[in-house]
């Protein structure tokens, strides 16, 4: 994967200045920051991967800016099955890949990167976290909920979650893909909204 990360860094950056979004304008600082020669990340597969990871990566539009990095960098991603460790409020149907994390070398305001891969008519039910969350969706649609306001999610979109904000994503036929960043409070709270007094583990 390490060859893969400084391209995708520089253009993940690139793609927040062009964005007109002040968010993501001053997200690009911190990605500008991300040491380009982190640990190795090995690549490997899980269930959500092996089965609709190909289907993701040819849903991605031609004229998607991140479309020839995400299809080179993804098969060669660390995927794991998620769940948040909690079956009875979330059974499963995503994968994640953890690309950039706060381990060393890392900057002094670090960020976690990843891919997220959801199942195609999967439901991740209502969540929220301590950190703020930014969203890049590379393929699928999905209905997308953020506290009380509701959109269709689309290839291109950009999405921003503040702290603490509620949100769920329901996909269409098709499985989702997309590149997210965590800033901020990164070893704060994940929970349900279902449950907000119950922890969730990140895995």
């Amino acid at each position: 994967m390490s060859q893969y990360l400084p391209t995708l860094l520089d253009q993940l950056g690139q793609f927040c200045r062009n964005s007109n979004k002040p968010d993501f304008e001053a997200l690009s600082n911190q990605i500008a920051r991300v040491p380009r020669e982190k640990a190795e990340k090995h690549s490997s597969t899980c269930p959500t991967s092996e089965l609709c990871l190909e289907a993701a990566l040819s849903g991605i539009p031609p004229d998607h800016a991140l479309q020839e990095i995400a299809s080179r960098a993804a098969p060669h991603s660390p995927w794991e099955e998620a769940s948040r460790g909690v079956p009875e409020f979330f059974p499963g149907g995503y994968a994640y890949a953890m690309l950039v994390d706060e381990s060393p070398p890392a900057d002094d305001d670090p960020i976690r990167l990843g891919l997220l891969l959801q199942r195609g008519d999967v439901a991740y039910p209502g969540h929220a976290h301590d950190a703020e969350e930014f969203y890049f969706i590379l393929s699928g649609e999905s209905h997308w909920r953020i506290d009380a306001q509701e959109f269709t999610a689309r290839p291109g979109d950009l999405i921003h979650h503040t702290p603490c904000a509620i949100h769920a994503m329901e996909t269409g036929p098709s499985p989702l893909l997309a590149l997210w960043v965590w800033r901020g409070n990164l070893a704060g709270r994940f929970w349900y909204e279902s449950a907000p007094d119950v922890d969730c583990p990140r895995t």
